[in-house]
């Protein structure tokens, strides 16, 4: 029910154009026949110092989704299906792939997706050493709450940032699915050659980004991101980014959450405060739910920004409006969420009211301003057999930092051991993440 793989070959070099890519399909609907073609094409379009494929497959099980890149040095690599004897579980596909003669990687498809969430008991960090942060497809499955979190993203310890939280190391990319979309996994690498980009990719020395031409590096006491770095109290991180359009955030993420941050912050009048806040709807039982609808902020206002969530239809001083639905999926897929993001400023006895077609409610102000952190101060304003609307701490309007570039440096704090990776939000919601840089505090 999609294109031949030579038209992927062209969506891949003429609209997104990739350096470098590799086709990743179902290993369980693949003959023979079809992953020789797979590798051939590769070959035969395979360009040095302009268009570097890779042979690839996925890995489908209930333990995840696993996309499988060879370095490709020589054609005939074996495709392992975990339908098939032998290669049923993660341990016998890494097993199989150290004894296929050639490099590869095994990369995380969506975690985060309640349909098939990755299970982060599995873990080898000699073959998963990245991971897909972002998906054209589906949408971010970076933290429960994050910024463009995909619908399906319902299910807690299986995002991203749990994969790290468990021990985990691996970089970060981004990438899509059955053609829709384009996401980006940028390498640093020495050369456009496969061996150069397969080294780059193997020593975690990515970045993930939602669209192209946004860049950013960073690097810890001059550890390079997906690194190791050498003991330290109080390391400094270096970030550059650069993209297309004007920046709006770039944040330092560790453990602890967002403890850097490069951003342009409201004006607040005295005596008054600014949320960013999310309205989200949740799916009940139903399988299609509109919940358009519109949320007035009672003695206070909605932050302007030459940017908003595609949903919002209509904006004013005090509010806005959407058109949003949401779907449940059923069995194979489960339910959804959806959600709108805005910032809200006002006194804290301010009344902030939704009303949608699913659902209503109103909260004061005040009462969403005291957490700090994305996906808090969860607000429940509605539930019924349709679903759960909600107000949430959210990412908010974006500003901008009046440069597509910045170069900065901050010192940070390590007394146990950490991770730290940096976020970049531009000023009309694309993103690029880096890979995480891993620290030990002295002895």
């Amino acid at each position: 029910d999609e294109p031949e793989l030579d038209d992927f070959y062209r969506y891949a070099f003429d609209v997104c154009e990739y350096d470098f890519w590799a086709v990743t399909d179902h290993a369980e609907n693949t003959s023979p026949y079809q992953w020789w073609s797979i590798q051939k094409l590769a070959d035969v379009l395979h360009v040095p110092d302009r268009f570097v494929p890779f042979y690839g497959f996925e890995w489908t099980s209930a333990t995840g989704h696993q996309n499988v890149v060879y370095e490709s040095a020589t054609r005939g690599a074996p495709i392992y299906s975990s339908t098939a004897e032998g290669s049923a579980t993660p341990a016998q596909l890494w097993a199989h792939l150290r004894d296929a003669g050639q490099r590869s990687l095994t990369i995380p498809h969506h975690p985060g997706s309640a349909m098939v969430p990755f299970d982060w008991s599995y873990h080898d960090e000699g073959m998963m050493r990245l991971v897909e942060v972002f998906q054209a497809c589906r949408g971010n499955y970076e933290a429960d709450g994050c910024f463009r979190q995909f619908s399906d993203g319902t299910l807690s310890g299986t995002f991203v940032q749990d994969g790290l939280l468990a021990g985990h190391r691996f970089g970060l990319i981004g990438s899509s699915d059955h053609g829709n979309g384009a996401g980006y996994v940028g390498a640093y690498a020495e050369a456009l050659t496969r061996e150069a980009i397969f080294d780059a990719l193997h020593a975690r020395r990515t970045m993930a980004a939602t669209t192209r031409d946004v860049v950013v590096d960073a690097r810890l006491d001059g550890t390079f991101m997906g690194g190791v770095a050498a003991p330290s109290s109080h390391p400094t991180l270096a970030v550059r980014a650069q993209a297309y359009g004007e920046l709006a955030r770039i944040e330092v993420v560790t453990p602890a959450g967002v403890v850097r941050r490069a951003a342009r912050e409201p004006e607040v009048p005295a005596g008054q405060v600014a949320v960013p806040l999310r309205v989200e709807w949740s799916t009940g039982e139903t399988s299609h739910t509109d919940w358009s609808g519109r949320l007035r902020v009672e003695g206070g206002t909605v932050l302007a920004t030459r940017y908003w969530s595609p949903e919002i239809v209509d904006v004013t001083v005090d509010g806005i409006a959407w058109k949003a639905e949401t779907r449940n999926f059923r069995s194979q897929y489960g339910a959804q969420r959806g959600g709108v993001e805005l910032t809200v400023l006002g006194p804290p006895d301010a009344v902030v009211r939704v009303d949608t077609a699913a659902g209503a409610g109103a909260v004061r102000l005040g009462d969403l301003a005291t957490p700090t952190t994305v996906g808090a101060g969860r607000v429940e304003l509605a539930r019924g057999e349709q679903g759960t609307l909600m107000l949430q701490r959210g990412t908010g309007g974006l500003l901008g930092l009046g440069t597509d570039a910045l170069t900065t440096s901050w010192e940070l704090d390590v007394t146990e051991p950490t991770w730290v990776y940096v976020r970049v939000i531009l000023e009309d919601g694309e993103m690029a993440w880096s890979s995480p840089i891993w620290v030990a505090p002295p002895a």
